[in-house]
């Protein structure tokens, strides 16, 4: 990708912007957040590309205040400066014709002029006309399925007091399955911001190796406590659930936090847990929907220890708190779980007998205020005896406290983390992920 891309689309952010501001009466005010990117899509199936798509496209939301009122509105953006231009002051008089109708927002946050950040980050992607080759070659034999995508994503803010914000960054990700004659499968993600073919093999040759073990006859695990290691995926969907108002400022003044014990000195979490928000990793904006940049990383637990909640800014004016520069749902946006000293050789031998769980899907509070966990296993769940895999396991539910298994179910974590990319391609490409390593939990509880 050229960076054609990036530089006309900040040069349309900059010129709308500066068309719609100039359109504003006094007590009017105006954010805008824009999206966009330039990407190639690639669905295969039994190791052969099914279809291939390139996606170019970008839009403009508009945040309008009038008084103490404001509204929403989106665009999408052609290109072309005189059309985008003029559909954006069409979009402005819709919205001021709106906001008439809307009662007042006490904890309205106006726009300010502050700090304006600029980052572009780089990376090494493959060519296009390389794609099928590199990833499917080394698959042929194995009945592959799953998405390939890579490109440029590019971010924007602007506002009416002068702010200026832009983010792009290179990055892709291959989420696939492969299966077995008999349709069960193991499931794997290879994402970054630079290609590495060798880190490619080594993972697609680790799943090949597990998918061989699948076709061993499942066996069934009776519900109770069981000694578990958990794989960075599983840990990931984790950190999943923990980002659904966890660590949410809001939600614990609201009385809604699953963290409430731990804020309030009731339960405590393992030393071995040191969580942050790392956004020197390049994987996100540290600015968010009111225009605040966030530091490079911001500690949210250290050594089991609270460091802090993630808060924005409206809702410190709601519940007078100091924000940090979080996002409007005050949720994770590039966490990070710094890694232990269990080298990854060592896995099978010191989890000895017990279950190794690939992933984990369908996850959710069982009980928000005690930080209970559910969810099901899937893809690539093994039973393990004295450091060897025996068989596969049917699927099971697990119910957990997050108390237990960050806490004194804690054994280790692997000595490196893997990069979770966020997946989603709902209406355009996500940012973001979490970075984690394996875990070694005892007596995490399976239930059916």
């Amino acid at each position: 990708m050229t960076k054609t891309f990036r530089n006309s689309q900040k040069e349309l952010l900059r010129e709308i912007g500066n068309k719609l501001f100039a359109n504003l009466n006094s007590d009017e005010h105006l954010t805008l957040s824009y999206s966009g990117e330039e990407s190639l899509f690639m669905r295969v199936n039994e190791a052969k590309v099914r279809q291939a798509s390139e996606v170019t496209q970008s839009n403009v939301t508009l945040n309008f205040i009038s008084g103490k009122r404001q509204i929403e509105y989106a665009i999408s953006l052609t290109g072309d400066k005189a059309k985008d231009c003029q559909q954006a002051i069409e979009a402005l008089k819709q919205c001021r014709n709106d906001s008439l109708s809307l009662p007042e927002d006490p904890f309205v946050i106006f726009p300010e002029y502050g700090e304006s950040i600029e980052e572009d980050h780089f990376g090494e992607l493959l060519l296009i006309e390389d794609v099928a080759s590199v990833i499917l070659e080394p698959a042929q034999g194995s009945d592959l399925a799953g998405l390939y995508t890579s490109g440029v994503l590019t971010r924007g803010f602007m506002n009416s007091k002068g702010q200026f914000h832009w983010f792009s960054t290179d990055n892709f990700y291959f989420d696939y399955s492969l299966y077995t004659p008999s349709q069960k499968a193991i499931k794997t993600t290879y994402a970054g911001t630079h290609w590495d073919s060798d880190s490619y093999l080594q993972g697609l040759q680790n799943a090949q190796m597990q998918l061989q073990q699948l076709e061993i006859p499942s066996k069934k695990i009776n519900r109770g406590k069981y000694r578990i290691y958990l794989a960075p995926s599983a840990v990931a969907e984790l950190l999943q659930v923990l980002s659904w108002r966890a660590m949410s400022g809001s939600a614990l003044k609201q009385g809604i936090s699953p963290l409430k014990k731990l804020v309030e000195g009731e339960s405590e979490l393992s030393p071995l847990v040191s969580l942050v928000e790392d956004f020197s990793l390049g994987h996100t904006t540290r600015f968010n929907e009111f225009g605040d940049v966030s530091p490079d990383r911001i500690p949210l637990i250290q050594q089991g220890k609270l460091q802090s909640l993630l808060v924005n800014k409206r809702t410190a004016k709601e519940y007078q708190m100091e924000s940090n520069g979080a996002n409007l749902s005050e949720s994770f946006r590039s966490v990070s779980l710094a890694p232990g000293q269990l080298k990854e050789e060592e896995v099978l031998s010191k989890l000895g007998t017990g279950l190794y769980i690939s992933n984990l899907h369908y996850l959710n509070w069982s009980d928000i205020q005690k930080g209970r966990i559910t969810g099901m296993t899937r893809y690539g769940c093994f039973w393990v005896e004295n450091g060897n895999i025996v068989a596969p396991i049917e699927d099971m539910r697990f119910d957990e406290s997050l108390f237990h298994f960050w806490g004194e179910g804690l054994e280790n974590l692997t000595n490196n983390a893997l990069l979770i990319p966020s997946t989603h391609s709902y209406e355009e490409r996500s940012l973001g992920g979490v970075t984690v390593p394996g875990m070694l939990v005892n007596d995490f509880s399976l239930t059916y």
